[in-house]
């Protein structure tokens, strides 16, 4: 019988941004290190601020918001260039205003450009997703006040009871402002040490807010020198739920999440396309997924992570000139791609006329589905729909197959039910 395997979408690798610490209007690490300083002062006067507190002494220096123009600036730069991601949109950032209700501190103007921005210009390439509420301090779900407790500090293991109530209220703020969301980000390890509790309550939470049975959350970053697969949870395969763990592998090397530590292309990958993290990922033909911090993206007003995003790009563009080895992505994207490939089943068989047949039987739909067969093909029909067939890996394209010395390629859009492919060996 023939062999069947799923490869990477077109048998590209994906690629893909993170962008953390973002919301509307607000400059998330001004409030995040004052707010931080000031608790510090509380409870543990005399003692410096750990690096990942950030510096007080540089608050005075952070700008309070980063404004709408700079947003559309960045969004309309990412869609030219073809990148895709996801974009967190804090819904309580820093309890200074919910997204649906806005900032009473800042011009309602400033936030009906952000939400203009974010609708018309961001999110049709990027996922957007709630970094929990405020990022910083927990909510007090009966009041609505912040407490002395912090997100990604005691909240690294939270009381599960809380962990659904608390991920729900973030993605329905969302949604009140006309965002159904696509999954969720931990704000630093928020939920870390109850993975298997935060994807349950993420995806009981996708179910009951946005009727989602396929979100996607980020949590981890990786440095290790084998990057891991996509990991699924929970998955009701009979019912097509599942949640996906959405791995980075590359960052903070923008601009800091600080917004005045600058950044590095080098340390994504160096101008001789040699070394560098990303080539090390991509060699390995794993999701190469970068993480940066909206602050450093603008950092004051002089851009230096968009303009390390930029040469970064440069330089991806070098590695694959002809975009036949990478493929950018939505975080969600890759998340249905990868439960496609572990919860489809797929089996070959031989059918009339010596025809070939392999049947896919999955409620897991996912774009540019690819399979390879230990077998040349002359034609290949998907659900009887003949597919085209490519020259080259350049012009292999969701339904096309291709053919390489003893191996098919086909690649389609799997729809949820059974798919039936048939094709005739050389």
């Amino acid at each position: 019988m023939t062999r069947v395997t799923v490869c990477n979408p077109l048998c590209r690798t994906p690629l893909s941004l993170i962008i953390d610490d973002s919301c509307p209007v607000i400059n998330l690490t001004y409030y995040w290190i004052t707010q931080r300083h000031e608790w510090k002062a509380k409870y543990h006067p005399g003692t410096p601020p750990d690096a990942w507190e950030g510096d007080p002494d540089k608050i005075a220096s952070l700008p309070r918001t980063i404004p709408a123009d700079f947003a559309r600036k960045w969004g309309e730069w990412c869609g030219e260039n073809g990148i895709k991601g996801k974009f967190s949109f804090i819904p309580f950032p820093a309890g200074v205003g919910r997204v649906d209700q806005g900032f009473k501190d800042y011009p309602a103007v400033d936030m009906e450009r952000w939400m203009k921005v974010t609708k018309e210009i961001i999110w049709p390439n990027f996922d957007l997703t709630p970094e929990m509420l405020t990022h910083t301090r927990v909510v007090d779900l009966k009041t609505w006040q912040l407490t002395d407790l912090w997100e990604q500090g005691e909240w690294v293991d939270p009381p599960v009871e809380l962990l659904t109530a608390y991920i729900t209220a973030a993605m329905q703020l969302l949604k009140n402002a006309g965002i159904p969301c696509e999954g969720v980000t931990s704000p630093g390890a928020f939920g870390g040490k109850k993975e298997e509790a935060h994807a349950r309550a993420t995806l009981e939470a996708a179910l009951a807010v946005n009727d989602n049975p396929r979100p996607f959350y980020f949590l981890r970053m990786t440095r290790g020198e084998e990057m891991p697969e996509i990991p699924i949870w929970h998955a009701q395969k009979e019912k097509g739920i599942a949640i996906a763990s959405i791995f980075g592998c590359a960052g903070d090397w923008f601009g800091s999440w600080t917004g005045y530590d600058a950044g590095d292309p080098d340390l994504f990958i160096t101008e001789d396309l040699q070394g560098g993290r990303l080539p090390q990922v991509l060699a390995q033909e794993a999701p190469c997924v970068l993480v940066g911090h909206w602050p450093g993206f603008y950092f004051g007003g002089e851009e230096v992570g968009l303009n390390v995003l930029k040469e970064v790009k440069r330089r991806l563009d070098a590695y694959d000139p002809d975009g036949t080895k990478t493929l950018w992505m939505k975080n969600s994207e890759i998340g249905h791609y990868w439960m496609a490939k572990e919860l489809s089943d797929i089996t070959p068989r031989e059918g009339e006329n010596g025809e070939g047949v392999v049947e896919v039987n999955t409620r897991f739909p996912s774009e540019r589905f690819t399979l390879a067969m230990d077998a040349p093909a002359r034609f290949v029909r998907v659900n009887g729909a003949e597919l085209k067939p490519a020259r080259s890996r350049l012009d292999f394209r969701s339904g096309a197959f291709m053919t390489e010395g003893h191996r098919t390629y086909i690649a389609f859009d799997l729809k949820d039910g059974k798919t039936e492919i048939a094709y005739q060996k050389s």
